[in-house]
Order: C-alpha cells, then sequence, then structure tokens
C-alpha cells in the first residue's frame, strides 16, 4: 500500500488531523441541509493551505468535491432528512492524505478544521524515536453511540498513539499497523472501519467504530506486531445505547385517571411516557412519540429524554368527550388518549389510557330524608355524590358528615347527643377513581342516638358537605328529625 494510506481521525496532537472549534461564523444550514465547513492548515507552518483537495461522499447521499480558498477555508453540503455521517478526505501534493468522518445533523453546521501534515515529516533526519513499545488510547468521540437507524450519532471515532520504550510517539520510520477488533459486544451488526491503520509521524492513528441495531457495551483493543512480538492496548470500552421502542417496553400513564374538566377550557392533565428497548434500557435520547385523543386537545409530540421518557399535556375544551368523542365502551365522559412510535422496521408501537372528564358535582338520593330515632336506637342513611352523568369526583374530593343537636333552653341541664358514624371521624377523601360504585359515588352512614339517660325528643339536623375540584363552591345538603 501507498504511503498515502487513507488515515481516519479526528485529532491529532502535532500533525495528522485536528478538529477545533471551526471558523464558520458566517455559514449557515438551511432546514434540510448538514453543511462542514472549516480550514486546513499545514501542521508544522500552522499556515492556511489554499488548494486542497476535499472530496465529502456518504452511502445516501452521493459525493460532493471542492478545494479550499487562498485563506485555507472550504464548505460541503449535503441534503440530509436528520441525521447523515459522511467521509471527507482532503489531499494536497507534498502532505499526507487525510480522511475524517463527520456527523450532519438537518439545519447545522459541523465545524472540522484540519491540520495536514507534510510527507517530510517533522523530526528531522537522526533525532528519529526508538521501537515501539506501548499503545496508550487518547480517546473515543462520543464515548456513548445510538444504535443504527434511530437518529442519533451512530459512529465513534477512537485514538491511538503508539510509544516508545522512553514514552514518546514512535515516528514515520518506525511507523507500525495498528489492528483494530471488537473484544465482546451485543452482536447487533456492529463493526469497525478501517479494521487496520499506520500509524502516522506522530504515531498515531484512529478507526471508526459504528453502532449495530443493538445495544451494549462494547470492547475494542488495538495491537501492532513489532518485529517478532505483539503489542496489544488495554481494552476501550464504548457504550450503545437507545434501541429500538418495543411494545413490551413501552408504556403511557397520566398523573390522574378522573379528569375534573368537563365544562372547563384550559385545563391540563399531564400524560407520560416511558419507552424502552428489547433489552429494557431506554430508547435512544431524541426517539420521538406523537400522541392523540378525541377530546380536548393534546400536545402532539414528545423526544424522549435520556431515560427513555415524555411528558406532554392533555388540554380541556372541545371537544368535551360526549357522543361520538366519547369511548364507544363507557359512553359520555370516558375517552381514550393514545401514544405511538416507530420500533423495528417502521413497526408501531402504541399504548393508551381511558380517561375520565368529571363535571360539577352533586349531592343527591338521601334517603331517608327525615328520622325519629328512639332512645337507644340509630338510623342508617344513602346518598350520592356524583356529577351530572353519575361518574365519580375526581381526586381530592372530601366528603363530611356532621350532626347538631340545639343547645338545651336551661342553663345546667343535660343535653342530649347523638353520634355519627361514616368514614374517619366523619369524613372521606375521595381517591382517584373512573367508574360509579360503593365508596366512589354511593355513601351510607349511620346515625345513633347517644344520651340513654334523656328520652324527650331533640331536634337534630344532619348536614352532607362536599368540596374539591369538581366544586368551586362546597355544597351541602340537611337532613331534619328526631331523636330521644
Amino acid at each position: 500500500m501507498s504511503r498515502t494510506y487513507v488515515l481516519i481521525t479526528i485529532a491529532a496532537a502535532l500533525c495528522a488531523v485536528m478538529l477545533v472549534g471551526c471558523e464558520s461564523d458566517t455559514v449557515s444550514a438551511a432546514a434540510g441541509e448538514g453543511v462542514v465547513s472549516g480550514k486546513v492548515y499545514d501542521s508544522v507552518t500552522k499556515d492556511p493551505l489554499p488548494g486542497v483537495n476535499i472530496e465529502a461522499q456518504s452511502v445516501s447521499a452521493g459525493k460532493v468535491e471542492t478545494t479550499t480558498e487562498d485563506n485555507g477555508s472550504y464548505v460541503v453540503k449535503f441534503t440530509v432528512d436528520s441525521t447523515m455521517t459522511v467521509s471527507v478526505s482532503y489531499s494536497k501534493t507534498g502532505y499526507r492524505d487525510t480522511t475524517v468522518t463527520a456527523v450532519l445533523h438537518s439545519a447545522s453546521v459541523t465545524p472540522v478544521n484540519i491540520y495536514l501534515t507534510p510527507k517530510a515529516g517533522v523530526i528531522p533526519p537522526g533525532t528519529g524515536t526508538g521501537l515501539a513499545q506501548t499503545i496508550a488510547f487518547l480517546g473515543a468521540s462520543p464515548s456513548k453511540i445510538s444504535v443504527y437507524g434511530v437518529g442519533g450519532t451512530e459512529t465513534s471515532i477512537l485514538r491511538w498513539e503508539v510509544r516508545d520504550s522512553l514514552g514518546i510517539p514512535i515516528d514515520e520510520i518506525h511507523a507500525v499497523a495498528l489492528t483494530f477488533a471488537s473484544i465482546n459486544g451485543p452482536n447487533g451488526g456492529e463493526y469497525i472501519s478501517p479494521i487496520s491503520v499506520t500509524t502516522n509521524g506522530s504515531g498515531q492513528a484512529a478507526t471508526t467504530f459504528n453502532a449495530g441495531t443493538r445495544s451494549g457495551v462494547v470492547q475494542v483493543r488495538a495491537s501492532a506486531t513489532v518485529g517478532s512480538r505483539t503489542i496489544v492496548s488495554s481494552p476501550v470500552q464504548v457504550v450503545i445505547e437507545g434501541g429500538f421502542p418495543v411494545q413490551s417496553h413501552f408504556s403511557i400513564a397520566a398523573t390522574e385517571y378522573n379528569f375534573p374538566a368537563m365544562n372547563y377550557v384550559g385545563r391540563t392533565l399531564p400524560i407520560s411516557i416511558l419507552a424502552g428497548d428489547v433489552y429494557s434500557n431506554p430508547v435512544a435520547t431524541g426517539t420521538a412519540v406523537y400522541f392523540r385523543s378525541s377530546a380536548g386537545v393534546i400536545q402532539p409530540s414528545v423526544f424522549t429524554s435520556g431515560d427513555g421518557q415524555g411528558l406532554v399535556n392533555l388540554i380541556s375544551g372541545n371537544p368535551q368527550p360526549l357522543g361520538a368523542y366519547a369511548s364507544v365502551t363507557y359512553g359520555d365522559g370516558y375517552h381514550y388518549v393514545v401514544a405511538r412510535t416507530l420500533g423495528q422496521g417502521g413497526v408501531a408501537v402504541e399504548d393508551s389510557i381511558l380517561v375520565l372528564w368529571s363535571g360539577f358535582g352533586s349531592i343527591s338520593g338521601v334517603s331517608p330524608t327525615t328520622f325519629a330515632i328512639a332512645n337507644m336506637g340509630s338510623e342508617a342513611f344513602q346518598f350520592t355524590v356524583a356529577d351530572a352523568w353519575g361518574h365519580p369526583l375526581a381526586s381530592g374530593t372530601n366528603i363530611s358528615v356532621t350532626a347538631v343537636i340545639p343547645p338545651p333552653p336551661t342553663t345546667g341541664v343535660q343535653q342530649n347527643q347523638v353520634f355519627v358514624s361514616f368514614g374517619n371521624n366523619g369524613a372521606i377523601a375521595i381517591g382517584d377513581k373512573l367508574f360509579p360504585g360503593a365508596g366512589t359515588t354511593d355513601f351510607t352512614f349511620t346515625l345513633k342516638d347517644g344520651t340513654w339517660s334523656i328520652t324527650d325528643e331533640t331536634p337534630v339536623n344532619v348536614t352532607i358537605t362536599v368540596s374539591g375540584p369538581n366544586t368551586p363552591n362546597p355544597i351541602s345538603t340537611t337532613i331534619s328529625g328526631t331523636v330521644r
């Protein structure tokens, strides 16, 4: 192979390639366009290099060619839907050819400054280094990548430096071919390219690690043959995270399922999702999840966090979940919120929740409506607390029952007493309930005579009071009767 080998790398300390903040303030990218922009310099003099031939290509978008301007600047553009990886090669007579891999994003400029090494090298004759003794890892950029095809960064650039017995990076005369291999991994089609690279004049070499369709941890090792022996680097870990969403690890939930929103506009109900891949790891950061609702308005989409989570709001308004906008199975007031994303191969992954919109509260069905409790006796009462459709009221609703006896007409006379048996000390707090029934819409309490030594008829007023999110102002009803 010619010494004008292809070196794929992001940075070299002294000669091969260096990526730094690019001087591209005046360069911009339109929507649907990805741009690589920067300058090319001589690695020894640090002077800009005009006339450098640049060839950028990708598997999907073809090839783009250009040359650097008098000040060493260049710009290459590609049509990009979301994310695309391109290979950019730089060549100029008298310099070593260099190739880098860049990740492009729609409407974004990727800055890449390049330092080309003169073929004459940077170490004067007679002052070269010794033979290769150790292989040092310089870094992975980035150290975490996403599985293939989910829109995240799929390629990591790994760099090594080979040093002699004194710890000095080997020169070009003592260059070695580094061979790269993955020791283990998730076996999802991940690969290293190129497999072998010859070190440059600074003893450095780099390769790219490309993710497959499975997440997991991969160890990459570099080795080289020096004479009759082999030197090996320590294993390097690269994390592939964020696989495709799968149905078995996709969830949707609401902070509450009884939404006190009927007859209101602008009340909000947070809806959350959790998306994982087949290995129960969070999906790739930025995975899009879409929502729909037959009632009200819901924010249309969310992009998952690093934990695979996302949050949108269901907002009350028209249409209310009535008639055609209500659940066919459960009727008025009920409807579904659906979250949907795409798994591997475009397979739909979705889940849904049933939400109840409850309306203004009322007290009804009180029975009996009056009473005459005998001495030592008791009376059981029934009543209903619900909205106009018979649905339970929302979480935070409080129901209390109190009994009041007027004071005796004469000071010092013993007063008759009654006891109310209802909930906890005469009160019940309603939880997040979807369906009517005992303890959610239907309630009972017992009123007992409390003073057996008094047999005179005593008037009693029993009041049922309801407060909470469905009752802007507390509502109540009173039952009047007597006790002896």
